[in-house]
């Protein structure tokens, strides 16, 4: 039986097109990591995720930069998404000790019954 198409082969002079999978994990899970970074309560889900996505988002901007893979826009906005959410991770943080050292002071000064 014959195929009705020959297989394709690949064209002379283009190279393959590289790839960054590092650079796309780190996207998704820091951009999975800033969502989670908004919401209060969830958001301790989120300390881990913004970390493992910068980490990830800056081996593939790295290797983006030395040549050896593609995609260095989504690397970049990978980085930038872990980024913004590692600093609402803080920022909740923040409020939540000011929080809870203002109900301490406030159950400090309540009159012994």
């Amino acid at each position: 039986m014959s195929m009705p198409y020959p297989p394709q082969q690949p064209q002379g002079g283009y190279p393959a097109p590289q790839q960054n999978g590092l650079g796309t994990a780190g996207f998704v899970v820091g951009l999975i990591g800033l969502v989670f970074s908004f919401i209060p309560i969830i958001g301790v889900v989120a300390w881990p995720l913004v970390i493992i996505g910068a980490v990830l988002s800056g081996v593939g901007l790295s290797k983006a930069m030395s040549g050896a893979a593609s995609n260095k826009g989504l690397a970049i906005a990978g980085l930038v998404c872990s980024i913004v959410g590692l600093v609402m991770c803080f920022a909740y943080l923040s409020a939540w000790n000011e929080a809870v050292d203002s109900g301490n002071e406030i159950l400090r000064n309540l009159p012994n019954r």
